[in-house]
């Protein structure tokens, strides 16, 4: 009896944890991570006290970046517009004026529109090189630019555009398209009095000399360029390195011109004739030197073509245009 008193407390606290235990034991997630105890099936299949898990919704990514496309959308509706351009200038001299470049849409001036600007600003192994500065443009639409001072000629243009919100490739050619330029003009310095001398030749079609070039003469004095031919008329040195016709030519005028053309006017290939006109092609070989060292300024070979109702017509409308072609390269690449 004592036994069997003692047994019976023991049994009744056995059941009481086992009781226990079953009831605050933690479920066992299955290997997805999923509670095993809640089964995903119809409605009508549910058993009482179950909870339904609804299947998390797909995640839908847009195909494009929302800040390209309001962007884009933005730039359908702006309109850019140079509205100032300063005058052209010369080597060493500063712009007198400013660039402004001026944004509107529909309801009027675009404030706070980023602009990036190019310009030129030198050259790299006969290549022009360029650099770039943000603008903003302000409460009336106006994004300002001012150039420092040209260090060397150049004749070329500054272009805006809308800076781009990303290197997306729509987004940098929306912005391109929306792009203005205007001109960028510096003169060399080397013009300026007492300007030039020239040994400037035409050839004609068989290859040898038939004079000074007078068109070019003209076009550089049309210019404003203060030139004149040269003192050297021995057209030998065409033939010979351009140091020997340097040290000639100084040895008479010294350091009286800031600079020396040496150009020849020849046929670049035979003219075409036809019952119903003539065509001839000719190309310019130039080189201009510092008068001041013998140092070459330019080098450059120019070529042209032009038509006419027969070969002399055409030679010389030919020589003229390229002689003013000519000129450009000079008064804007020394």
């Amino acid at each position: 009896m004592i036994r069997t008193k003692y047994i019976r407390p023991f049994i009744l606290s056995a059941m009481a944890a086992l009781l226990f235990s079953c009831a605050t034991a933690p479920k066992t997630p299955s290997a997805s991570g999923e509670d095993d105890s809640v089964i995903d099936i119809d409605a009508e299949e549910i058993p009482e006290g179950k909870i339904r898990r609804e299947p998390k919704p797909i995640a839908v990514h847009a195909t494009e970046n929302q800040l390209e496309q309001e962007f884009k959308d933005k730039l359908k509706k702006v309109d850019l517009k140079v509205t100032s351009v300063p005058k052209m200038t010369s080597v060493e001299k500063a712009f007198y004026g400013k660039y402004i470049v001026t944004a509107t849409d529909d309801a009027g001036a675009v404030s706070g529109l980023d602009i990036t600007v190019t310009w030129p600003v030198g050259r790299a192994k006969g290549a022009i090189t360029y650099s770039t500065a943000q603008l903003k443009t302000d409460a009336q639409g106006n994004a300002v630019f001012e150039p420092a001072v040209p260090k060397f000629a150049v004749k070329d243009k500054v272009t805006f555009y809308p800076t781009p919100v990303t290197s997306s490739a729509s987004v940098v050619q929306a912005s391109y398209a929306l792009s203005v330029t205007a001109p960028y003009e510096v003169k060399s310095n080397l013009i300026n009095y007492p300007g030039g001398v020239l040994y400037a030749y035409d050839f004609n079609e068989n290859g040898n000399p038939t004079g000074n070039s007078f068109a070019l003469l003209q076009a550089l004095r049309n210019s404003n360029v203060n030139v004149g031919n040269s003192p050297v008329s021995d057209t030998s040195y065409f033939e010979k390195p351009v140091t020997d016709l340097y040290k000639a030519t100084y040895d008479i005028v010294g350091k009286a011109y800031n600079f020396m053309v040496v150009a020849a006017f020849r046929y670049a290939s035979p003219a075409q004739e036809s019952d119903s006109g003539a065509t001839v092609f000719l190309k310019a070989e130039i080189t201009c030197v510092n008068m001041a060292d013998g140092s070459v300024l330019l080098k450059k070979t120019i070529t042209g073509s032009a038509t006419d109702k027969n070969k002399w017509n055409a030679e010389q409308k030919c020589r003229k245009q390229l002689a003013e072609q000519v000129a450009d390269a000079i008064i804007y690449g020394m």
